[in-house]
């Protein structure tokens, strides 16, 4: 009974310590929100936009162990840019990305982060994309941070020397394979011919079927070598950064941590109050 009772006193020590300092626990939690919503309001706006995009690297690299394009590399380079963010070393940025300096102080933040597929058992699996995340100041910058990004995998002396090395060799390639085609063929149309190399599978006069195999072969190999020399880049975009008309400010969280922070705090500055009138007394 005296246990029920004590639990009873308190709780009612708790209600009338909340009615008696009610004034100033809810003043202090609207003076603390409202302080760091007007500060949100007032502090500059960023832009959050996102793109997607491919790199070549490790195709022109020879990866020949990797089923698809391995863009680590890629990836990493952008996240090297966020390190010189965060020291604000703008002038870095902005001879990196060949903008300007006031294009450059803009920017909050850029990551890039690797794009996974999932399986039906639930495992992630690389894929030849990756996603940029851009924050910047001012959304008209945008289109210029992009250009600079390919100018920033462009002008890299790693990417640029087996950039031009896979150009010069895959055109190689190409004209050996042409050369190859040209040869079987004329085999192929020799009837008189008395030639035998199936046993390095490239003909036989007892198979037309293996050389036109063979053929097709180098063609579909000829195909994916001119895909390649044409459209792989050091950097492109699948999907570009989308010029964001709506500032994000982040109001709603920060308004609510500084709610619960403010009341905290209020609770706090009663509860020394309360003390310190009683002992007073």
């Amino acid at each position: 009974m005296k246990e029920e009772l004590s639990l009873r006193e308190i709780i009612n020590e708790v209600i009338l310590f909340f009615i008696n300092f009610r004034k100033i626990i809810i003043t202090i939690t609207i003076l603390g929100t409202l302080s760091v919503i007007v500060f949100q309001k007032l502090r500059p706006a960023y832009y959050n936009t996102m793109a997607i995009a491919t790199s070549g690297i490790s195709t022109f690299e020879r990866i020949d162990d990797e089923d698809i394009l391995d863009q680590r590399v890629a990836i990493n380079i952008i996240n090297l840019l966020q390190s010189d963010l965060k020291k604000e070393d703008y002038v870095i940025v902005s001879d990196k990305l060949n903008i300007s300096l006031e294009n450059a102080s803009s920017i909050k933040s850029i990551r890039a982060k690797e794009i996974f597929r999932k399986d039906q058992d639930n495992k992630e699996h690389s894929t030849p994309k990756f996603s940029i995340e851009l924050s910047i100041k001012n959304n008209k910058s945008i289109n210029m941070i992009q250009d600079g990004l390919v100018y920033y995998f462009k002008t890299n002396k790693y990417i640029s020397t087996y950039y031009d090395q896979f150009l010069s060799t895959t055109s190689s390639e190409i004209i050996a394979i042409d050369n190859e085609v040209e040869e079987l063929r004329v085999l192929r149309r020799s009837e008189k011919s008395v030639v035998d190399i199936s046993s390095v599978n490239l003909y036989s006069n007892k198979n037309q079927k293996q050389v036109n195999n063979q053929i097709l072969g180098l063609i579909s190999l000829r195909s994916k070598n001119t895909t390649n020399q044409r459209l792989l880049k050091p950097l492109s975009f699948v999907q570009p950064f989308t010029i964001s008309q709506i500032p994000e400010r982040g109001v709603l969280i920060l308004g609510s941590v500084a709610a619960v922070i403010s009341f905290l705090l209020g609770i706090f500055i009663a509860i020394f109050m309360n003390v310190y009138q009683k002992s007073e007394k």
